[in-house]
């Protein structure tokens, strides 16, 4: 098992576990880090650049950023000048339960590529699957 590190604007990254865990269980090896409004990005930074530091003397380490080119991002992407680890963003609710859940059974490199995956198969118009369900189902 790898560590896992989320890390997001606010309190997303912490709700994103707490929900994960609701769902699958509570989980260990799992930090989460919220950039709130008036935070310095200072502290923020060397806080998840310890955090990360800390948990690759374990082993592997993936971490999961809530959108591309934020503050939490930029702050993951600089960790990457020292430190080898996976870091995928667009973090999503299906993205945080796969990889808690699938930790045990496949390689942190494995997983990298599953999330991304599942991220993009996660975004549904539901309008649309809906009425590709309608119309098979009116036509019979």
């Amino acid at each position: 098992m790898f560590d896992v590190i989320l890390v997001s604007h606010g309190p997303l990254s912490k709700a994103m576990l707490e929900s994960a865990e609701f769902i699958c269980g509570k989980q260990d090896h799992v930090k989460t880090f919220g950039l709130y409004l008036g935070d310095s990005v200072d502290t923020f930074r060397d806080e998840v650049c310890a955090a990360i530091e800390e948990s690759l003397s374990h082993g592997d380490l993936v971490v999961l950023t809530d959108i591309q080119s934020g503050s939490p991002f930029n702050v993951t992407c600089a960790a990457m000048g020292s430190c080898t680890f996976h870091h995928i963003t667009g973090m999503n609710l299906p993205m945080v339960i796969e990889l808690l859940t699938s930790r045990d059974l496949m390689s942190a490199s494995e997983l990298a590529g599953t999330l991304t995956d599942i991220g993009s198969m996660s975004v549904v118009d539901v309008n649309k699957l809906l009425g590709d369900f309608l119309e098979t189902d009116d036509s019979e």
